[in-house]
């Protein structure tokens, strides 16, 4: 994958403070959103992947690299004046022209642990989940072209170190999964023709 980017702020943050969810997000005082890095998803596979707090910050950026190739970054932090700058939850959208496979990059390149190939269906080239995260190639034509054209597009998910830790990693790897099955259609759907 591609490492030499300039970066471009593509959209503003989103902000969500206590906002009276409390009855029903008891440990999360924050709303839960719908939407994530642009992407609807439902509250139910975004929730297990976020800790609890009160407030929850978005910020998506876009970085352009040397052959005009476009790559999306969204970081969401929980409580981030009270912790600074350590992002819970990071997704990365990369175009490429080349086929990878999901499993060796999250390997050798990105170092996951406990790594498992998962079938995610139409669409999905290959996909892995790892202790850290997941990364998922899938094909896909641009419904809008910018820059070089790319034949596939590939999503990063991955949890900062100041994420939460479950006790149970295979709770966690199904929980990323779940989320997946809902990220990655939408997303196909929101950026590539069918």
């Amino acid at each position: 994958m591609r490492r030499s980017y300039i970066y471009i702020v593509a959209a503003g943050a989103l902000t969500a403070f206590l906002s009276g969810c409390a009855d029903q997000n008891p440990d999360w005082n924050y709303s839960i959103p719908q939407r994530i890095c642009g992407i609807e998803t439902g509250e139910s596979t975004v929730k297990p992947l976020l800790p609890k707090g009160d407030s929850l910050d978005e910020k998506i950026r876009a970085a352009a690299g040397e052959d005009q190739d476009v790559s999306e970054r969204c970081y969401l932090y929980v409580d981030r004046e009270l912790h600074g700058n350590g992002r819970n939850l990071s997704i990365r959208k990369d175009r490429e022209i080349e086929k990878i496979d999901a499993y060796q990059e999250a390997k050798h390149l990105l170092k996951f642990t406990n790594l498992q190939r998962v079938e995610l269906g139409e669409h999905v080239t290959s996909a892995a989940i790892g202790d850290e995260g997941a990364l998922v190639a899938m094909t896909c034509t641009p419904k809008i072209p910018a820059g070089e054209p790319y034949k596939y597009l590939v999503t990063q998910v991955r949890f900062g170190k100041d994420a939460d830790k479950p006790e149970s990693l295979p709770v966690r790897h199904q929980q990323i999964e779940d989320f997946l099955r809902a990220y990655i259609p939408a997303t196909f759907a929101d950026r590539c023709e069918n």
